[in-house]
């Protein structure tokens, strides 16, 4: 049944609909550049309208619209699509932790470049070739051992800068779980608000987006699954829950399992970063005590003691094909000298190949100026441990005494008990050394993995440089790709969810225009009521 205000009640309706909706409008263009912000959206819907049906239905003809009221104000968002920029967005971090750590990698071994690694070893090779027509030479012999050092201190602070790395991004992972736990304990926190505001039937649109906004950010760095359940996300990271309600289960940075991000970048890099520090240890080790077949550039003298015919230090292979192992006794056509107390000298002939571990072998072969030839490099290990690239150094008595750095393979001693030192001029097996450069290593035996399993320093050096030119650019293509695919995805949600001033412009002067219709509809009942009021009963008066 109508009643005498039934208009002015229902063109009020309108009036509050269209202030909400004009008031919503304000509020999206307010936040046109707030990051995370969703457009929203007033659902109007008619009101219900007189009469419903019922028992007591008067007889009034039809149903009478009643105007219009709010049903909710919506976020529009598309979940699938954040779903999607979220899966992309986990990847893109993962990969720019990756480059950039692989682009500090290449900064610190600095190849190809005039002070790198390969340069030094360049010298050091071509001072050893000096020294063999210049084997009695103090200068250089000093030249030797000032290259051997730079080599040595090389491999020492490229040793030492790939370990500051690995400490850097062990401090930016610690950092980042913190981030992560942050975001956490803030998404509970909303999860709380939201929870209370929908229990009394309110749609917290604004909590809403941040929380959402939470999610994307915590995206980059790790691969983050949010599953919405009673108005509350539940989180899992790595497969494993670490929200639900208000429950945060925080990461631990020293037991991490990721998917994906940042996070699982920085794991990625720090295994990068010990890869390459392996690669250089075998480096240094090989070139030390890296086992080699070689044939040497002279005669070689061997020198027994007791009487007894000298022995094979190594592995021998004679010109004549003749085969000998270590710690076979050289054969008696090789004996040249026996000394008046009975020490046999023997002469292996020019052409002999021989098996040795690295440089340290081939130098434990000849004669200094001092006495036979022992380890050109050493570790500095206090506990004994292996060469590697951070303990390698030229040997001390080398460093206070070039005359110790063996030069000649051959000697002649008056007694058994002579210091054996290399003859005046013998020079070949500097030149032996030079030609380590061009040896085949067998790298297998060192113990990590290695780019070759056999090969020249030079070779191993240039697929280890090789290995990270190739892991670089893969990062960067991936860099690439997925910036591509991230911009791609947001720009598809932000035609969902971002605001468009001029689309909004246009809803102000719509619901601007309906509302004055509103009012219109006001001040026409006004009269209307104003005439029934004051314009009846005067009849006659």
């Amino acid at each position: 049944m109508l009643w005498t205000f039934f208009g002015l009640e229902t063109a009020v309706r309108g009036l509050r609909g269209q202030q909400a909706a004009i008031n919503t409008t304000s509020h999206n263009i307010d936040n046109a550049n707030t990051p995370g912000y969703t457009r929203q959206r007033v659902d109007l819907a008619a009101s219900t309208p007189i009469e419903m049906p019922s028992l007591y239905k008067t007889a009034t003809p039809g149903q009478i619209g009643t105007g219009v009221q709010v049903e909710q104000i919506t976020r529009l968002r598309d979940q699938f699509l954040d779903d999607q920029y979220r899966h992309q967005n986990q990847y893109l971090g993962e990969w720019n932790v990756r480059q950039d750590a692989l682009d500090k990698i290449s900064a610190i071994l600095n190849e190809p470049s005039d002070s790198g690694l390969a340069t030094v070893m360049q010298n050091f090779w071509n001072a050893w070739g000096k020294l063999g027509p210049n084997s009695d030479d103090l200068a250089a012999r000093m030249q030797v051992k000032q290259t051997g050092i730079a080599v040595a201190q090389t491999l020492n602070q490229t040793a030492k800068q790939l370990s500051d790395l690995d400490a850097d991004l062990q401090r930016s992972l610690q950092a980042k779980v913190t981030e992560v736990n942050s975001y956490l304990n803030q998404i509970a926190a909303l999860n709380n608000q939201i929870a209370e505001i929908r229990q009394v039937g309110d749609q917290p649109n604004d909590l809403l987006d941040q929380r959402d906004h939470l999610v994307d950010q915590l995206s980059q760095l790790v691969d983050v699954q949010a599953t919405e359940s009673g108005g509350t996300y539940t989180l899992t990271i790595g497969g494993q829950t670490v929200l639900q309600n208000s429950t945060v289960t925080a990461l631990d940075p020293n037991n991490l399992t990721v998917g994906g991000g940042e996070l699982k970048g920085l794991l990625e890099a720090r295994q990068d970063v010990a890869s390459y520090r392996a690669q250089l240890d075998a480096f240094a080790n090989g070139l030390a005590n890296g086992k080699m077949t070689m044939k040497l550039p002279g005669d070689w003298t061997l020198v027994g003691s007791g009487g007894a015919a000298p022995t094979f230090p190594v592995d021998v292979t004679l010109a004549d094909g003749r085969q000998f192992k270590q710690g076979d006794q050289v054969p008696a056509d090789l004996i040249t000298t026996t000394l008046a107390d009975g020490t046999q000298v023997a002469t292996i002939p020019n052409g002999a190949t021989v098996t040795v571990n690295g440089l340290n072998g081939l130098h434990r072969l000849g004669y200094s100026l001092n006495g036979p030839g022992g380890d050109f490099f050493v570790s500095t290990d206090p506990n004994g441990g292996p060469i590697t690239a951070a303990t390698i150094a030229v040997a001390p008595n080398i460093v206070s005494d070039v005359g110790n750095i063996a030069s000649a393979l051959t000697t002649a001693p008056q007694s058994g008990t002579d210091p054996l030192t290399g003859l005046a001029g013998d020079g070949a097996l500097a030149i032996a050394v030079n030609n380590i450069k061009d040896a085949k290593i067998d790298y297998t035996g060192l113990g990590v993995a290695t780019p070759l399993t056999n090969g020249t320093l030079d070779d191993y050096f240039q697929a280890v440089i090789g290995g990270l030119g190739v892991q670089s650019q893969e990062a960067e293509r991936q860099v690439a790709n997925q910036e591509v695919l991230v911009q791609q995805l947001d720009g598809k949600r932000q035609s969902v969810s971002g605001v468009s001033i001029d689309e909004e412009m246009a809803n102000m002067i719509r619901f601007q225009q309906a509302y004055g219709a509103s009012a219109r509809m006001v001040t026409a009942i006004d009269q209307m009521l104003d005439k029934l009021i004051n314009g009846t009963g005067v009849v006659g008066l």
